[in-house]
């Protein structure tokens, strides 16, 4: 089973304050889900090749934020995550220069494009499952994964 946990956080107007904050909660998430979901007694975490893993556990991870939400994945293999907030933009000159190939021209579409691009980045390798959906309305997620075939449950915290 792949496990994605999400919280939300009040947008504070000192985006260096919000982004903080965002940062911290994932972090905090993580441990929560660790030992209250997970049973890891110890969540030290440790950085290995700029990705971080918990020292004494083989439980994989990987947190992604956006505007006001914090995402965290769990899955017992290598995982990436990416959620993206879908501000209206003028995405065309950007979907050419990192060479999406969307699905049609609408925003929607270039946001699973990017949070597909960045979830496979997270993951460092490639992916044998993929999961991508339209989130909370106004946000696109996406999920990579080395695992094939995966129960996928979202659970608000």
């Amino acid at each position: 089973n792949m496990d994605i946990f999400y919280t939300l956080i009040n947008e504070n107007p000192d985006k260096k304050l919000h982004q903080s904050l965002l940062h911290q909660t994932g972090r905090k998430l993580v441990e929560y889900v660790a030992k209250n979901i997970c049973k890891i007694e110890n969540t030290e975490i440790e950085l290995v090749n700029n990705k971080p893993k918990f020292k004494f556990s083989n439980k994989k991870f990987s947190i992604s934020h956006s505007k006001n939400i914090v995402v965290v994945c769990f899955d017992d293999k290598e995982v990436g995550v990416d959620i993206e907030y879908m501000a209206p933009r003028n995405y065309i000159p950007i979907a050419k220069r990192m060479n999406f190939k969307l699905e049609n021209n609408s925003l929607e579409a270039f946001y699973k494009a990017w949070t597909q691009y960045e979830a496979i980045y997270k993951l460092g390798d490639t992916p044998k499952y993929e999961y991508n959906c339209k989130f909370l309305d106004n946000y696109y997620l996406s999920v990579a994964s080395v695992s094939r075939n995966k129960a996928i449950k979202i659970k608000k915290y």
